[in-house]
């Protein structure tokens, strides 16, 4: 092939290339045009739903991931006073104590959530650990007791089979239990509220050594009662009067009793005699304050530990005499873990007016207020397209109808619940999440399970994209909660699925999905709700429809979507 023909065909592809090229930036350009300024057009509309709440008689409290525990003063709904009857698991069953036990301290302990914050070690090698406790509410204090409980906590509900795990509700520590659940105090805490100093333990005879420092270590900030002898008491105060402790004879002979002394027994032998023989302990907490006090704590991580000593023989040599058949004295624990069966009892005395407001909702019609409480507290539902419009003929249609008629390009579907800042006290006791739910199933919305955000570990940051964090102004009251359901219309418009009432409530943890039962007072029927809303303590009002909410902030579906010019 000579020079010539080579340079001919380099000449016919570059000219080639350069008219698809330019052909492609015609069509790029006219398509633009057509799709954005001659066949399609972008709309709005605006869909009035009809919403209104409900309010909790009882709500499950059995199976929550978390518990709550003291009082909380809400300044908007009222008062919540939150107990817990728990069962307890020992850490070993049928336990052997050793030769001579003797009980020497019982030692109760709650972990707080709490977030290190700072780590200072100073000169002399000491390291002081500062935290931040997260899910502490209220400036207030409590008493509270805890008692041993002798009312039996069942596993499966007799009355629906064996196979059906019994469901206990906020409302049965009160009203059901009666007073077996204080059968015998164990612990008294006064003016408790929660602080977020890391707790020092002093190591084993560290105390009683005056030549040495005393070796140190520490635990994340609890709530940590320890109950010794009368004479141990005494003991420890005269060795350092700094580790005073407060000492009870009555209740270590009580603890021995029901433990050491039951050693080899029946009682203790397999779970079920002992579920049976010590039912389980009752946290109960009431005020001494005008505030109260209310924690979030760790059920997973706390325990009752009943610490003993006994004789056993020095074969190891270990007091280095020389001589392996003396008795020495060595030490042993007994934990007891809250476990099984845990029910948190919630006690809510709403406002009056609230009350009222709750007591008689109109259904048909809608709501002006939308009132949403956590714990025994209340929800809303939203009923979308329900009403009729005028359609292109000039006739009345059913909104939803008219609507699948459309085949609009639906780019999103959203809502805005804007917050009645005349009914609540803004500011940090406004709850930053609400939760979205099919009412029929209690399951989440394809948004949820779409969000990009939803994998995150902090319920704050996660499933935002869904479910929006509250918006605030520049003084940090709450304005309002953006909701997109941008799925779920397309799939309820486009897609034919059934048209659901939805629900909605406050929302302790966006990530947690599960859901229990609640009963509202009139009903015998059971209504699903979060197990996120019952964990939480907080509540808000939010604008429904009505002629007295201000037109900017009434509740509306706003839909914006594509559609042809030719329409």
């Amino acid at each position: 092939m000579n020079l010539k023909n080579v340079l001919i065909k380099i000449t016919v592809i570059v000219a080639v290339v350069f008219t698809i090229v330019s052909c492609d930036d015609d069509f790029n350009s006219v398509g633009s045009e057509v799709i954005g300024d001659v066949n399609f057009e972008d709309n709005e509309y605006n869909a009035v739903p009809i919403a209104y709440s409900k309010r909790f008689g009882r709500v499950q409290t059995s199976g929550l991931p978390n518990n709550l525990l003291g009082i909380y003063t809400d300044p908007v709904y009222g008062q919540s006073t939150y107990n817990v009857l728990s069962q307890v698991l020992p850490s070993r069953i049928n336990p052997t104590f050793g030769d001579n036990a003797v009980l020497d301290s019982v030692v109760l302990r709650l972990s707080y959530f709490s977030e290190l914050t700072e780590t200072v070690t100073d000169d002399d090698g000491v390291v002081t650990n500062t935290f931040e406790l997260d899910s502490v509410y209220g400036s207030g204090t409590v008493n509270l007791s805890l008692y041993r409980s002798d009312y039996f906590l069942r596993d499966f509900d007799l009355d629906e089979g064996s196979e059906q795990r019994q469901i206990y509700y906020s409302n049965d520590i009160r009203e059901n239990f009666g007073p077996t659940v204080e059968d015998r105090l164990l612990f008294e805490i006064n003016n408790f509220r929660p602080e977020a100093s890391e707790i020092q333990l002093l190591t084993e005879d560290d105390d009683t050594d005056e030549d040495t420092d005393p070796q140190v270590s520490t635990i994340i900030p609890a709530l940590r009662q320890v109950l010794i002898s009368d004479a141990a008491a005494v003991e420890a105060t005269a060795l350092n009067p700094s580790n005073a402790r407060l000492g009870n004879q009555e209740l270590i002979d009580y603890f021995t009793t029901v433990f050491l002394d039951k050693e080899g027994s029946i009682e203790l032998s397999n779970v079920n005699n002992f579920n049976n023989y010590f039912r389980g302990v009752y946290f109960k907490a009431e005020l001494n304050s005008l505030d109260g006090s209310l924690v979030f704590f760790d059920i997973a991580d706390a325990s009752i530990t009943l610490h003993y000593s006994f004789d056993k023989i020095d074969t190891l040599d270990e007091d280095e005499d020389d001589d392996t058949t003396d008795l020495v004295k060595d030490t042993g624990e007994l934990q007891l873990n809250f476990s099984n069966n845990i029910v948190n009892g919630i006690d809510t005395v709403f406002n009056t007016t609230i009350e009222v407001e709750l007591a008689d909702q109109d259904v048909v019609n809608g709501e002006e207020n939308l009132y949403l409480k956590g714990g025994e507290g209340s929800f809303a539902i939203i009923d979308l397209f329900t009403g009729t419009v005028t359609n292109e003929d000039g006739e009345s249609e059913s909104e939803l109808e008219f609507l699948r008629r459309q085949d609009w390009l639906i780019n999103e579907a959203s809502m805005k619940f804007y917050i009645n800042q005349d009914a609540v006290s803004s500011g940090d006791t406004e709850p930053e999440r609400i939760y979205i739910f099919n009412l029929d199933t209690g399951t989440v919305l394809i948004d949820y399970q779409a969000d990009p955000t939803s994998n995150q570990a902090e319920p704050i940051i996660s499933v935002t994209e869904h479910l929006g964090v509250i918006t605030r102004d520049s003084d940090e009251n709450g304005e309002f909660y953006k909701i997109r359901l941008t799925r779920h219309i397309i799939d309820v418009l486009n897609e034919g699925d059934d048209n659901v009432k939805l629900g909605l409530s406050v929302s302790q943890n966006v990530n947690i999905t599960a859901n229990a039962e609640g009963f509202t007072p009139a009903s015998t029927e059971d209504e699903i709700i979060p197990f996120s809303s019952i964990i939480s303590h907080e509540g808000t009002i939010l604008y429904g429809t009505g002629a007295s909410v201000p037109e900017e902030k009434r509740l509306k579906l706003d839909i914006f979507y594509t559609e042809s010019k030719s329409n």
